[in-house]
């Protein structure tokens, strides 16, 4: 791992919980004596997942490979017909996260655009690693939104997020992208510790006080299997 790289990596520790917990998630972090608090306001979330025509992302995570990748488009907000977005590259290294961003120079609009179209846009945009992935993709997988909340403990040190209110919309059995038709899914919500490496006691002090399991969870597989189990 190069230096750029390890100066971006970061922990990422996540704990899940069904969403009649919420309330108590947000006491849970308001009491605790880190003094968390809101750094941010609470925002919607969008992921278009992008995949090999093997999914290889999707199987790296299945069989627990220690190094993996991931490729989504991301945006804010509920807007879908005019959306300025971002390409990233989640990589995974154990349990040392980060992410590589390229911001797409255009505008999409989602509600008209082909997924061809889509892909063919950003590949002929693209440099770098990020041109040497499109050239692998073939298609969006899926697309999940999620609303999300975000905190940080008083000396800015450690932050936790909170998502909730998940959906999810299949698309590799769908011709043109899928806004429309969501796929029913366990309501729970996702809470995630996130450090800097070297605070990693101080993580699993503060991972200590929240009455849940640390545990494996990812959005994009979890959203596709149901998915796919459902179709």
């Amino acid at each position: 791992m190069d230096k750029s790289v390890m100066q971006s990596a970061r922990y990422e520790i996540k704990m899940t919980c069904d969403e009649m917990y919420l309330p108590d998630v947000r006491s849970w972090l308001r009491l605790h004596p880190d003094g968390f608090a809101d750094t941010y306001p609470l925002r919607q979330v969008n992921n278009l997942y992008l995949d090999t025509s093997a999914l290889d992302c999707l199987n790296d995570n299945l069989t627990g490979a220690s190094q993996r990748s991931k490729l989504r488009f991301r945006w804010y907000g509920k807007d879908r017909s005019s959306v300025p977005g971002v390409l990233e590259l989640k990589c995974k290294s154990n349990q040392l996260s980060w992410k590589e961003r390229w911001p797409v120079p255009v505008t999409f609009d989602l509600t008209t655009i082909s997924w061809r179209d889509l892909i063919r846009q950003m590949q002929e945009r693209a440099k770098g690693v990020f041109a040497v992935w499109l050239s692998c993709i073939v298609r969006p997988t899926l697309l999940n939104s999620y609303t999300r909340e975000y905190y940080e403990s008083m000396d800015r040190q450690i932050r936790v997020t909170i998502d909730y209110d998940q959906k999810v919309y299949e698309q590799i059995t769908h011709p043109e992208l899928n806004l429309t038709f969501s796929t029913p899914i366990e309501r729970r919500i996702v809470i995630e510790v996130k450090s800097d490496p070297a605070l990693y006691r101080r993580v699993s002090n503060v991972l200590s006080s929240f009455p849940l399991r640390v545990e494996r969870n990812s959005k994009y597989v979890n959203g596709l299997i149901e998915s796919l189990c459902f179709v």
